[in-house]
């Protein structure tokens, strides 16, 4: 089961050959409740759920049809006396506010919320354009190509940019305030210019994964020294995660190699890797080293071939 809110939003008529909410839809002639069709559509991600006829509950992102009369959504529920499930070729229609513990998709996007317009934009969000006949797919598909994971909609502005500490997401506004159509889409929300609409991409967050060679090579060689066995390619991974730069090795794995650890191939003495693995102990060996990163561990509790 999902967690969200559903607010009732009208009567709506609905065309056979052309439906008033156009994703999934499920009929019951016999238990059909309102709670029942909101859950579904909930659960699918869906911005509204719609029933009609009594029995027939259909799920969209937006709402392609006009307002009807609300007399003329007066069938009850075929699982629920008491309760109104549209009318012949009308659908009682619900807005569905989804928890942040659940995802509402839009296509390949995901719907994050409505948040407060950012100190400084420019900084939080810095990729941006106008788009005339704007709607959501229009920014999810610029910010897609931009391979940005955000995709910001404020009114005629589409903005793309990262989660970041000037912009977390961490304080969802009630959605009302972001209800500003879309000039593209009349039935699409498309924000304001202080609350703005954000959607998720299907662009992977890489920016903690980037690896890259020093950007000038250092005279100081530090070790990264451990006994075989004790997670040295581990802290490695760590390391190179945590700076952003290659690590090296005394040695070559191309094993590892072809596993991303790219200063495998650097000799260890290149200067290009903020350290350098090693298991020796010689002095001649350690002495060849400025400093060093050591990792101890009970040698009888490492892993060994």
């Amino acid at each position: 089961m999902s967690y969200f809110l559903a607010k009732y939003i009208g009567c709506y008529i609905d065309d056979t050959e052309k439906r008033a909410l156009r994703g999934t839809s499920f009929f019951d002639y016999r238990k059909m409740t309102v709670f029942r069709c909101q859950d579904n559509c909930a659960e699918r991600g869906y911005m509204f759920a719609g029933l009609e006829f009594g029995a027939e509950c259909y799920c969209g992102h937006k709402i392609q049809a006009p307002n009807s009369s609300e007399t003329d959504c007066n069938m009850e529920c075929k699982g629920e006396k008491g309760n109104l499930c549209g009318g012949p070729n009308r659908l009682s229609i619900y807005r569905l506010e989804l928890s942040q513990e659940s995802a509402r998709r839009y296509g390949s996007a995901i719907f994050k919320g409505c948040f407060r317009r950012p100190d400084n934009v420019t900084l939080a969000l810095p990729v941006g354009s106008v788009i005339s006949n704007m709607s959501v797919d229009k920014c999810v598909d610029l910010c897609t190509e931009k391979e940005f994971t955000l995709a910001v909609l404020s009114g005629e502005h589409c903005l793309c940019g990262f989660p970041t500490p000037r912009f977390n997401l961490h304080e969802r506004e009630d959605e009302e305030l972001c209800l500003h159509h879309c000039t593209g889409e009349e039935f699409e929300s498309c924000g304001t210019e202080e609350y703005f609409l954000v959607y998720q991409t299907q662009v992977q967050d890489n920016r903690c994964m980037d690896r890259r060679f020093l950007p000038v090579r250092s005279k100081h060689l530090v070790a990264l020294a451990s006994f075989p066995g004790a997670g040295n390619t581990w802290a490695r991974h760590l390391i190179e995660l945590a700076t952003g730069f290659y690590t090296g090795s005394y040695y070559f794995d191309g094993s590892l190699y072809n596993k991303g650890f790219k200063g495998e191939r650097d000799h260890w003495r290149s200067g290009r890797t903020v350290c350098i693995k090693t298991h020796e102990s010689g002095k001649k060996e350690i002495e060849a080293f400025d400093s060093s990163i050591l990792m101890i561990r009970n040698p009888y509790k490492a892993p060994h071939g």
